[in-house]
Formats: structure tokens, C-alpha cells, sequence
């Protein structure tokens, strides 16, 4: 029986199990010209970081970056950056997520948010951890993602994440417009 379809916009993808997704941590410069080039345009991430950012984030033994791919698909499907717990805020902070536009709505984001939750030890997290660095599980996963992004906040949302903080346009006015929103689990 052939995999149903999917439409998502203006695109029909397969709706691929997140079982044939491979995760592994970056490998090199090649990496980080895929990885930007996923960046163009990808909600969130405000201006492209290019190569050059993720040579940097790759090279710092405080973050993890992780790779989704699925064989017989060209190139990485998505990737998520986690950053080790570091100043007021607990927990390993889910840096960046990003799918590849033709591949939203397949799976990519739940597999590595998944991956992302289970290298912060949040219990429950089924997730697969290819590279599970020194300051992995201090059982909290969080991030900053922007008030608007619907889909983000769905997908964050519908793996148990929840509003912590709301950080408004005008700070200390609570009926000014919410600009970004910090979502925690664990």
C-alpha cells in the first residue's frame, strides 16, 4: 500500500514515519553549508547565519548540533543546535530548530525536538541520541521561540512544552503585544 500524502501549503510531501529518519551529529564544513542554506528563509531565524555560524556553534564544546536525514532524500531534512545549561535559566536550551521547507509536516520537527528532549534527560523523552555530550540531562529542556510562529508553537506544545515567561514588546506592560515566548520541559 503506497504512504498517503500529505498537503501542507502549496506542496504534496510523503508522510514518512519518523523511523527512517537518521540522526547524527555534524561532521564538518560540508555540513555547515547544508545547514545554512536550511536557514534561508526558515521562520525565526531572522537574518542567514551562513556557514561561518555554524563552523562556530559546531566547534564549542557547549552546544550539540544534530542532523536529521532520511535516506533517499538529498541533503539534511532538519537540524536542531542545543546549548548546555548556562546563567539564570536551568536546563540545556533547545538553541535552533529548523526543517527543511519541503519537509514540514513529515516528522522531521517531532524527531528532533524528540532527540532534543531526550539529551536534556526530560523524563518521558523516547527520542534517539547519536552524541550525548558531558552536560547532556539535567532533566529541562527550554527555548525562546517567537509569540506568532504557529506552527512552532504547536509542535512545542504538543510535546508537553509549556509558556514559562512571556516577553513582551514593552517590557513590564502586560497588555503590550507578546514579541517572544520562553517554553520549558522538565
Amino acid at each position: 500500500m503506497a504512504t498517503p500524502a500529505r498537503t501542507t501549503g502549496e506542496r504534496t510531501t510523503p508522510a514518512r514515519p519518523a523511523r527512517d529518519a537518521v540522526l547524527r551529529p555534524w561532521r564538518g564544513p560540508a555540513d555547515s553549508t547544508a545547514l545554512a542554506a536550511l536557514d534561508d528563509g526558515a521562520p525565526g531565524i531572522g537574518v542567514a547565519c551562513g556557514p561561518e555560524w555554524h563552523d562556530d556553534a559546531a566547534a564549542d564544546p557547549a552546544r550539540l548540533h544534530l542532523l536529521l536525514e532520511r535516506p533517499g532524500e538529498p541533503g539534511p531534512a532538519g537540524y536542531a543546535v542545543l546549548a548546555a545549561p548556562r546563567g539564570p535559566e536551568p536546563g540545556v536550551e533547545l538553541h535552533r530548530l529548523v526543517v527543511h521547507r519541503d519537509r514540514r509536516g513529515t516528522g522531521a520537527g517531532r524527531a528532533l525536538l524528540g532527540a532534543a528532549l531526550a539529551v536534556a534527560g526530560v523524563p518521558g523523552a523516547t527520542g534517539d541520541t547519536p552524541g550525548v555530550p558531558p552536560w547532556a540531562g539535567p532533566g529541562r529542556l527550554w527555548l525562546e521561540v517567537a509569540a506568532d510562529n504557529v506552527a512552532a508553537l504547536a509542535l512545542y506544545r504538543s510535546a508537553g512544552m509549556v509558556t514559562e515567561t512571556v516577553l513582551r514588546t514593552v517590557p513590564g506592560d502586560p497588555s503590550s503585544t507578546p514579541l517572544r515566548l520562553l517554553l520549558a520541559r522538565g
